[in-house]
């Protein structure tokens, strides 16, 4: 009896470690694995549009020209297009922001309607709501050029939430004051565009909100207007590319000490489980991937782009920082076998870098440098320095005055709230 006790008392152990081991598998299955990244929201079916419209002298001379003129069309249109998309609200706006009733956004193609004196951007981007489309008219004059805290309002409002900026810059007929000329007493001046397209006088829309609905947005207004020599666009947000590479589309061209493994049923496919075969040996591993940028994005030198890693672990169903990046090492190459692809390859090793019993992510963005993103030759080409200005008689009506500072600052601050990326490698481990 004792023999036969022994043998169901080994059955029984083995019977529990067997049930240790598929309760170990299982509760690994069951853990909640968050998203690196906040997932970008989907457009909504109903969008709410505000148009913010500048109703201060400096616009007065885009109203003043009967025939062919875009400007005097646009009320109605952004009207038409924002009811497409959802509701429509107009706002005019000079020191304060005042809504508008009824049908009087129309006189906007009316010069008379143009009677503010202070124009305060900072002010309409105060009172908007981001979680609406806002849609700005105006010729970005501000008044005191404080436009360094009108960049870091939208920084604040929109950038930092994971929202976007467009900026569509419209060259129209003008007959009517330029402020702001920028020398002695010569605060404004006169300028008489006539029929010369060369001479049109450029104003902008900012259009402001959720990434999704800002594409929205333009892609609805680009299909009435192509880019030409009178309009262009420029994207500014956290998303350069309309889908980053990631690991469900990278091509794993190597890898070393590392294993793929299922053991947490990973659901978010842009990341990959592994899993290590020796702690104090290096692991590596090499992908391959392309990207192309989105359209009216600003440029990328590719001779700039540089990998970034992060190491965190997972805490109370949270990714925390681990201090430091461990032993990580990255190095990006050109791909050979591919003329517009890249090999990025990371190297660790698991007891330098990763936190032990525990569930760790390496993740490894490529971005562009700061000096490597840089503005569209259109924004340069719009633009005349103060320099220009003081040393011309009479300014060139054409362009706007400091206007890649401007843009400068907002794509600065772009990339302070968000660094964007090109590609994502991101490795989830149970170490």
């Amino acid at each position: 009896m004792k023999r036969y006790a022994g043998i169901l008392a080994g059955l029984l152990l083995l019977v529990s470690l067997a049930a240790g081991g598929c309760s170990g598998g299982d509760s690994a299955a069951n853990v909640e694995i968050p998203p690196l990244r906040q997932e970008q929201k989907a457009a909504r079916e109903k969008i709410e549009v505000d148009v913010y419209w500048d109703a201060t002298y400096s616009m007065k001379g885009y109203a003043t020209i009967a025939g062919n003129n875009f400007y005097r069309t646009l009320p109605d249109e952004l009207e038409d297009l924002g009811n497409s998309l959802g509701t429509t609200k107009f706002f005019r706006f000079g020191q304060e922001v005042k809504p508008l009733e009824g049908r009087e956004h129309r006189r906007f193609s009316d010069p008379a309607y143009y009677d503010e004196v202070i124009t305060a951007i900072h002010t309409v981007i105060g009172a908007a709501n981001n979680e609406h489309l806002s849609v700005v008219v105006t010729d970005l004059f501000e008044s005191d050029a404080d436009w360094n805290n009108v960049a870091k309002q939208i920084k604040d409002k929109y950038f930092s939430q994971h929202k976007a900026m467009a900026l569509i810059g419209i060259k129209n007929p003008f007959n009517g004051d330029i402020f702001d000329a920028g020398y002695g007493d010569h605060s404004k001046q006169a300028y008489d565009s006539g029929g010369d397209e060369k001479r049109y006088r450029p104003f902008y829309m900012m259009v402001l909100g959720s990434d999704a609905e800002v594409q929205v947005f333009l892609k609805r207004f680009k299909s009435r207007h192509a880019e030409s020599e009178s309009i262009h666009y420029l994207q500014l947000s956290e998303n350069i590319v309309d889908q980053a590479q990631d690991l469900s589309t990278m091509k794993i061209k190597s890898s070393k000490n590392l294993f793929n493994d299922e053991k947490l049923k990973l659901t978010d496919k842009k990341m990959k489980e592994f899993g290590i075969d020796s702690g104090d040996e290096k692991s590596l591993l090499t992908v391959g991937f392309s990207y192309k940028l989105r359209e009216d994005s600003c440029k990328v030198d590719t001779k700039k782009l540089k990998p970034v890693a992060v190491v965190k672990y997972l805490e109370d169903n949270e990714w925390k920082d681990l201090e430091g990046a461990g032993d990580v090492q990255l190095k990006l190459d050109s791909d050979p076998d591919n003329p517009e692809g890249f090999l990025l390859t990371t190297t660790f090793t698991a007891d330098k870098t990763l936190k032990k019993k525990a569930i760790n992510l390496l993740s490894v963005d490529v971005v562009p440098a700061r000096d490597g993103f840089f503005l569209p030759d259109w924004v340069k080409n719009w633009n005349i320095s103060n320099a220009d200005v003081t040393a011309a008689e009479q300014i060139d009506g054409s362009k706007t005055i400091n206007f890649v500072h401007l843009v400068e600052s907002l794509k600065n601050s772009a990339l302070d709230a968000a660094e964007p990326y090109l590609a994502n490698e991101t490795l989830v481990i149970r170490y």
